[in-house]
């Protein structure tokens, strides 16, 4: 069956079908998920453990020997990457995981868990941990800062709280984290005086103060009908509690409470580090986005809960964003668009400059559609929208064009060689199916060997090869049915009916008959020349391999 004979026979199904394609391509454009650079997990952790007391040589054979004997027994782990150190009272184990590992993520989570059941039934007592950290690859969407002119870390903590809980109705954010947050303690300063008056020690009401603040069950009360549960309610809800805490009794039999022998206060710990944004003391927020979403998108949800949460907070609180991706990515795929855009019309420009103008709008108007269906599988797919991806698109674009270019030159010469129309149409691609599939597949074939790499490489670089391959494709598409029908439509006679006069003068004012003038004298050169011809050939090959030891 000639499909391409059967496209024609019925073009509205034909034009109904590329139609749909194309605004698919456009919706995909719109809302496909979009990023700054390409995706890559990174299979390194780190287990870590901590044993207080012990010397390195212990922590060796009590912790390190043990937690290498249970990773190694995991298929998914690297053994000849990972690496142990043991030092005074820690051990750090770097683990790698095989490139074959699709969910780094499924596997840390459930290694964890595995690795609290070896601390049970394992590790000495004592040991702190282990814990897995493997968020190294965690990029931050967004980061907010809660500014306020006369800093207080409990007020700014609510007011980032109320940020928070409007950040978790977006149904793509994946973690929201605090940074900078200063935790409060009570402090209790007693005054030895006092102390000695009372008869009292500080051990003493230390100890009560904790044994008062438990809550412990109680037991309940059950009825005929029900069963009543009971709850303790003597633990401290307030700093006043904590004063009037009784702590003991006099020699006069006076009860003697907290307050009487010490002063309580409430202060911040001392930080371990300070953050400050526009000379204030700040808590930020950080914003992680869920993967495969559109991150432009996700910054205008954000910004949107910003609006709304900044209207209900004080005059004198202020919402900064300091870090937004989303803006980045939205500058950079935009550029990259733009000058997508703009090699879309040079390609077309120079196509009109070289072919008549029918023949060259027919091939240029297989770009955009070819683009759109590009687009479209992209998206079906789950590819994303990146620098990797778009530069692929750039890369094919002047190659797109190729496969509608022939096929309309081959129309053209069937109408002169006195083909009607329609045969002509459908002759035009079927005669040329063969050498079109060919050349795809020859170009897709230069980018296979892309796929062959492994790990972060190929993940970063595999829109490459998959973009290539899914463009060329779809310009093979495009060209064996869109290109005869618009050529049927749109080109009605050959170049073959002006006069000898007027062809004459067409050429030799027509820039694509120089080049072919100076086409033609220069293979016949090399044709008579052959000897020198391939010796000039291979001489690049030689000096491809010298230059690419002296390439930076």
């Amino acid at each position: 069956m000639n499909f391409v004979k059967k496209s024609l026979k019925y073009p509205q199904v034909t034009v109904s079908v590329l139609v749909i394609c194309f605004l698919a391509g456009l919706y995909s454009l719109l809302y496909m998920p979009r990023r700054e650079d390409a995706k890559f997990q990174i299979r390194i952790a780190q287990v870590v453990a901590y044993y207080p007391g012990a010397s390195s040589l212990q922590v060796e054979e009590q912790v390190t020997r043990k937690l290498e004997q249970y990773l190694f027994q995991h298929a998914e782990v690297r053994k000849e990457k990972t690496v142990s150190t043991s030092r005074d009272g820690a051990v750090i184990i770097t683990v790698w995981l095989h490139d074959r590992v699709e969910n780094v993520d499924i596997f840390w989570s459930k290694l964890n868990h595995e690795l609290q059941v070896l601390k049970a039934t394992a590790l000495p007592p004592g040991v702190y941990g282990p814990v897995i950290n493997f968020d190294f690859g965690d990029t931050e969407a967004m980061v907010i800062g809660i500014e306020m002119a006369s800093p207080d870390y409990a007020q700014l903590r609510e007011h980032a709280a109320k940020l928070e809980d409007a950040l978790k109705t977006i149904p793509n954010v994946s973690k929201i984290k605090r940074i900078g947050e200063q935790k409060e303690t009570i402090v209790i300063e007693a005054d030895s005086v006092k102390l000695k008056q009372f008869d009292l020690s500080f051990a003493t009401f230390m100890q009560v103060l904790p044994s008062q603040n438990a809550i412990g069950p109680t037991g309940d009360v059950k009825t005929a009908d029900s069963r009543i549960s009971l709850y303790s309610r003597g633990y401290y809800k307030t700093q006043t509690d904590i004063a009037d805490q009784v702590v003991g009794t006099a020699k006069t039999g006076q009860v003697v409470r907290l307050r009487d022998v010490a002063r309580v206060s409430r202060e911040y710990q001392d930080p371990s580090s300070i953050i400050t944004v526009n000379g204030k003391r700040t808590i930020l927020l950080a914003v992680q986005m869920q993967e495969g979403c559109n991150i432009i998108q996700f910054g205008k949800d954000v910004d949107e809960k910003i609006a709304q949460t900044q209207k209900r907070l004080p005059s004198d609180v202020s919402l900064v964003l300091i870090v937004n991706q989303a803006k980045i990515v939205d500058k950079n795929v935009s550029q990259f668009l733009k000058e997508f855009v703009m090699a879309i019309i040079a390609v077309i420009v120079v196509i009109v400059l070289l072919l008549p103008f029918r023949v060259a709008a027919v091939a240029a108007m297989a770009i955009p559609m070819t683009v759109s269906i590009t687009f479209a599988v992209m998206h079906a797919i789950g590819m994303e929208l990146h620098q990797v991806s778009l530069s692929s698109l750039i890369l094919v674009l002047g190659m797109v064009v190729d496969d509608a270019v022939v096929v309309a030159d081959n129309y053209v010469t069937l109408l002169d060689a006195g083909v009607d129309r329609r045969t002509a149409a459908w002759r035009s691609a079927t005669d040329l199916v063969v050498p079109i599939l060919t050349a795809t597949l020859t170009i897709i074939g230069a980018f296979l060997p892309l796929v062959l790499l492994t790990g972060m490489v190929k993940e970063f670089i595999i829109a490459l090869p998959m973009t290539v391959t899914i463009a060329l494709s779809s310009s093979f598409v495009v060209a064996m049915f869109l290109t005869p029908i618009l050529c049927y439509t749109f080109i009605k006679k050959g170049l073959g009916g002006a006069s000898m006069e007027e062809t004459t003068r067409r050429q030799k004012l027509s820039v694509l008959s120089l080049m072919q003038m100076g086409y033609d004298r220069t293979i016949a050169w090399c044709m008579v020349h052959s000897g020198w011809t391939i010796a000039a050939c291979l001489s690049t090959v030689l000096l491809a391999l010298l230059l690419y030891q002296v390439v930076p």
